[in-house]
């Protein structure tokens, strides 16, 4: 039991240090690209709400998840978060779109594009990755 609350603290320091960066939400709700490659966390980051999206190929072992973050209304943060995003959600289907809180992902084949009220946004898939 020790070892676990060890574990667990060790994690939510990591996380804690890491969201200074990027930020990560406190997780209300997501969805997978039907493709698994792509998981989107949506929730609240200090008392506003965020959409934060990892490309699952592009890990890397000395960084952790790429993550694609951003509020509702600005612009996007981009970086490297230690530790799983949630990814216990349906697939939004190509060709569907997904709002929630001031943002829309629309799912097609060629990848994710997400936006918000400002109209930032990115796109991601398994070839390539922009903000805009």
């Amino acid at each position: 039991m020790v070892r676990l609350a060890v574990a667990l603290s060790a994690v939510v320091l990591c996380a804690t240090a890491t969201a200074a960066a990027v930020p990560t939400p406190i997780v209300e709700t997501g969805f997978l690209t039907p493709s698994g490659n792509v998981v989107c966390n949506a929730g609240t980051y200090r008392g506003k709400k965020l959409l934060a999206c990892t490309v699952f190929s592009k890990v890397r072992p000395d960084r952790g998840y790429k993550v694609w973050a951003m509020l509702a209304r600005g612009q996007v943060q981009v970086g490297f978060v230690q530790g799983n995003p949630a990814t216990d959600y349906r697939k939004l289907a190509y060709g569907r779109t997904w709002k929630w809180n001031g943002f829309s992902c629309k799912s097609e084949r060629r990848g994710l594009t997400c936006r918000n009220r400002s109209a930032h946004g990115y796109f991601l898939s398994r070839a390539s990755q922009r903000v805009f």
